[in-house]
């Protein structure tokens, strides 16, 4: 319930700033509210850099992401940034403003916006496939970093990594359900808890209430299982990407064009920090009307 209310704070908050409003006093690192309105459809954007262009398409279906990029897009707030973390055969990542300008083997990466994005996770229509645009996270499956994003190139990978990812995940949905089902209950919970430890009746009554909640997560989750769908495991095994981050990172846009590009930076020389021994600079990035441009 608390993130549910957090989450919607969030997005009121960014409604109000970034649509149909004044323009909003600079913040942090100079970024201001300068979103004049809201289209709900995709939205295509322009990578300049010192290695080559690549091209992307923000989702409209991850609305948060996608307008909090546009306005630090509109803000220059990429402009001048260095690509700080490259791992081959997986992704690039940028999104610390301090990197402009940064010394030869300095440690980068650490610096961030202070506020998060709840997060937009729908694994079964947007997924870490070759190209896909990620949002970074210091606390997965809740909230994304208001800034760091990646670019995934990854590796090809078997059915049972698959299905071992499926699992995984599965337990993390069947946690999250659990815990949401006995939110309304805590208190009655939690004194219960207490009660049994001194009374055997009170602790049978408690573990028939536990077991409880387990059926009903149980009977919840019958139509809420995760499992990839065939052509997602086909680009996997066949093309790659980076299963692994399913369902606990925000995927919120993909290359359409510049994957040689991303390909290139990836397989950069780095140092001890994964920082590219050469920078990798973002000299701009630009809001594109379509496709075509």
């Amino acid at each position: 319930m608390k993130n549910i209310i957090k989450c919607f704070v969030w997005a009121l908050s960014l409604l109000v700033l970034s649509c149909g409003g004044s323009d909003a006093p600079a913040g942090e690192f100079g970024i201001r509210q300068l979103n004049d309105s809201c289209p709900d459809s995709d939205q295509y954007v322009l990578i300049e850099t010192n290695k080559g262009n690549v091209k992307l398409l923000l989702y409209r279906e991850t609305p948060l992401h996608r307008q909090n990029f546009v306005n630090l897009v509109k803000n220059g707030y990429y402009d001048g940034q260095l690509f700080f973390r490259i791992k081959k055969e997986f992704m690039i990542q940028t999104g610390d403003p301090t990197t402009r300008n940064a010394k030869p083997g300095e440690k980068l990466g650490t610096t961030d916006v202070s506020y998060k994005i709840p997060a937009e996770i729908d694994p079964k229509r947007h997924w870490h496939k070759y190209g896909a645009l990620s949002a970074a996270s210091l606390n997965p499956g809740v909230e994304s970093s208001g800034s760091h994003f990646c670019i995934i190139t990854g590796r090809t990978v078997y059915d049972k990594n698959l299905n071992a990812q499926e699992e995984k995940y599965n337990k993390t949905l069947r946690r999250k359900m659990f815990e949401a089902l006995q939110e309304p209950y805590q208190e009655k919970i939690a004194q219960l808890h207490a009660e049994s430890k001194k009374s055997a009746e009170k602790k049978r009554e408690f573990n028939k209430l536990f077991k409880f909640f387990g059926e009903k997560t149980d009977s919840a989750m019958v139509d809420k299982k995760f499992s990839y769908s065939p052509e997602q495991r086909k680009h996997y095994k066949e093309v790659g990407g980076a299963f692994h981050l399913d369902g606990y990172y925000t995927v919120f846009g993909e290359v359409l064009d510049g994957m040689d590009v991303v390909e290139a930076i990836s397989r950069e020389a780095y140092d001890v920090y994964d920082r590219p021994v050469n920078d990798v600079v973002i000299k701009k990035i630009t809001l594109l009307e379509d496709a075509d441009k």
